[in-house]
């Protein structure tokens, strides 16, 4: 199947697959904030420990191991490619390339999901 093929770390599609999930985790975060917020606001004394700021670092936290997750596969991937004699140089490209925006996107998650452990969610 030609979609499966895709996720072969020296497929060209690698390039935008770690910027994909992380732009799906911008918007379901702040999305799902929003609109937990318009529906049932938590108290505003509760600084950083409520069920919705708990429930989003979780989330965070899954993101940012999925996406250390792939960049290690794909870094595998190129110091196996790098060991075969004879391998072209086009899928070790996409193979680094892609493992450094993965780690960019999870260094952007993690970034991004750092103020829900210490500001109030709905303030």
């Amino acid at each position: 199947m030609t979609i499966l093929r895709w996720f072969s770390p020296g497929h060209p599609a690698q390039l935008i697959i770690g910027l994909i999930i992380w732009s799906l985790w911008f918007v379901a975060m702040y999305a799902g904030l929003a609109v937990v917020c318009q529906l049932a606001p938590s108290p505003a004394l509760q600084r950083g420990v409520s069920w919705l700021n708990i429930g989003l670092a979780a989330f965070s936290v899954l993101v940012i191991l999925l996406l250390v997750v792939l960049a290690w596969r794909n870094g595998y991937y190129c110091a196996a490619q790098h060991q075969r004699k004879g391998s072209s140089g086009a899928p070790r490209f996409i193979g680094y390339v892609s493992t450094v925006l993965y780690l960019a996107a999870a260094v952007a998650t993690a970034a991004g999901g750092l103020p829900v452990l210490v500001l109030a969610p709905c303030a």
